[in-house]
């Protein structure tokens, strides 16, 4: 057995990061991090443009694949998870989005104190080291840097145009009172590079001392004795004890799947696969949410963008000037704008989503002469913020080296589908205006002739990497844990991660899992931000 330990967290990504780094700060608490992947020792998860490599490849990911989905045609999804220190935040597109404030004001509504936006913001000024410094929106001197993209590849003054043209106001920062509009993509990435939550926290922390990480152990299940977490047992059977918590970051897919294999669960679900049960628990594993996403193409006339940096030579020099210099097209994350639009009257925030490209979905290096080249192509990634459909995450088998089973159930409302299909028409309504339009030869996704929208997305529709919701917050008896996070009958366990919102934020989900992390270190601390800096913002 290891040598005890005061805390214990277990996942190292957007959240167990942060936590883990946070509690470290107290030079007489003693911490241990357990990481089921490797270091993040591989280049290409610093270099900002190979995330698409990185989230669909083999270094540091849990490739899994979701049940087949009813709404869907019975396709099967792919579901890319972070599995290295980092996590996600190490494989993802570093999109640095907060959500919409209403967000955190409906979970405060809903009884979870502490959990209204004014309370939330302190914990993302904290976390940031953001571009234009600190003010009452952000802060300047936390460990994650957040900076615009640019330059002339981006093609942002053509899409600002359009949108323009659209009717889409410029929004200079949707991390502040209002998303609504188009705003430059702000991104996890300085320097350029990216941003983790292991390099901006575990780096400097593991220089403390008190701070053990542990690679390569897979978290097996979490040992309860007399209703109170005392131990973790991982890897090929080593078992680590906590003197005070243990707390669960493994995030939406890993976090449920570890408390189903300690016993915490739905009881009669637990017995059906040979689980004897600690605590019956239902909430563990419902409630999952995913923002759906479709992608919109369009060839372009010139061979502008950022695809023609990847055929094969122009991209070894790209890359040996990032090696060299960490600027140029691999210092982009390809992503040049975000778009944030209503398009139902009466709604209190946006409820549609695009990201811009100046590329296509799949582009990849190719070789002249041996590989078809990738044609310049401008795309955009159109999601629905506020799904209403629930998925579920179950154990696949009592083995924790099973992946578990995922079910989003996609469009199992009406209303999710619907909304799509005005996202696609935003984006479509987008891409034929100013000089966008003139760039254009053709829409290739969905296809100028496809009317169809609703078979298309059905046929077409994936995730957008944003799964939360599956050990959801509440003040009743479905949900997994309470406002402090502490899961509900059990002592001594928390989670800290997208597992615990109890709905999706309008948005990307990497910031508010940071911002969640470092909300934990001070519940389980027992401090609280100064309500006078918790309200310093005007909105």
């Amino acid at each position: 057995m290891a040598g005890g330990y005061d805390y214990i967290v277990i996942g190292s990504g957007s959240s167990g990061a942060p936590l883990a780094a946070r509690l470290s700060e107290e030079p007489d608490v003693r911490v241990l991090l357990i990481e089921a992947g490797p270091p993040d020792r591989h280049p290409l998860q610093a270099m900002p443009l190979a995330f698409p490599r990185l989230a669909m490849g083999r270094i540091g990911t849990w490739q899994y694949v979701s049940e087949p989905e009813p709404g869907l045609s019975g396709r099967t999804l792919p579901v890319p998870r972070g599995r290295t220190l980092g996590g996600t935040s190490s494989i993802n597109a570093m999109i640095a989005i907060r959500g919409n404030p209403r967000d955190y004001d409906d979970w405060a509504a809903m009884g979870l104190s502490g959990w209204g936006f004014a309370e939330v913001l302190p914990y993302f000024r904290r976390l940031e080291s953001h571009w234009r410094g600190t003010s009452a929106w952000h802060g300047g001197d936390g460990p994650v840097r957040i900076e615009p993209m640019g330059g002339p590849d981006l093609l942002w003054d053509e899409t600002l145009a359009a949108a323009q043209d659209a009717g889409i106001a410029f929004n200079a920062d949707p991390n502040s009172a209002e998303q609504d509009g188009i705003s430059r993509m702000e991104s996890t990435v300085g320097g350029g590079a990216r941003s983790s939550t292991a390099r901006a926290y575990l780096r400097p922390a593991a220089r403390q001392g008190n701070l053990t990480i542990v690679t390569g152990a897979l978290a097996r299940r979490i040992l309860v004795e007399r209703g109170r977490a005392v131990a973790v047992e991982y890897g090929r059977g080593e078992v680590a004890r906590a003197e005070r918590e243990i707390v669960a970051c493994g995030g939406a897919i890993n976090t449920p799947q570890l408390l189903l294999l300690s016993g915490i669960g739905p009881a009669d679900e637990l017995r059906a696969i040979g689980i004897e049960p600690v605590h019956d628990l239902p909430g563990v594993g419902r409630n999952l949410i995913e923002h759906p996403n479709i992608i919109n193409e369009y060839d372009l006339r010139e061979n502008l963008g950022l695809t023609r940096h990847l055929r094969i030579d122009r991209a070894a020099l790209a890359a040996m000037r990032w090696f060299a210099r960490q600027d140029g097209p691999f210092a982009q994350t390809g992503t040049l704008a975000n778009l944030f639009v209503r398009t139902l009257p009466g709604l209190d925030r946006p409820d549609v989503q695009m990201m811009c490209l100046p590329m296509s979905g799949d582009a990849r290096m190719w070789l002249p002469g041996l590989q078809r080249s990738f044609p310049a192509r401008l795309s955009a990634r159109c999601g629905f913020l506020q799904p209403k459909s629930r998925g579920w995450i179950k154990l696949r088998s009592a083995d924790p080296r099973d992946p578990p089973r995922i079910q989003f159930n996609m469009f199992a409302e009406p209303d999710d589908l619907a909304g799509m299909i005005r996202a696609l028409q935003v984006s479509r309504d987008l891409y034929a205006r100013g000089p966008l339009a003139g760039m254009i030869v053709r829409e290739v996704k969905p296809g100028g002739e496809e009317d169809d929208l609703a078979d298309y997305i059905r046929r077409n529709a994936a995730t957008r990497s944003h799964p939360v919701g599956t050990c959801r917050m509440g003040v009743d008896e479905q949900a997994a844990v309470d406002a402090e996070l502490r899961v509900r009958g059990i002592e001594g366990l928390r989670v800290a991660d997208a597992s615990i919102m109890p709905t999706i934020t309008s948005g990307n989900t990497n910031l508010p899992c940071i911002m969640i992390g470092e909300k934990a270190a001070d519940l389980i601390r027992g401090r609280k931000i100064p309500a006078t800096e918790a309200t310093a913002a005007h909105f």
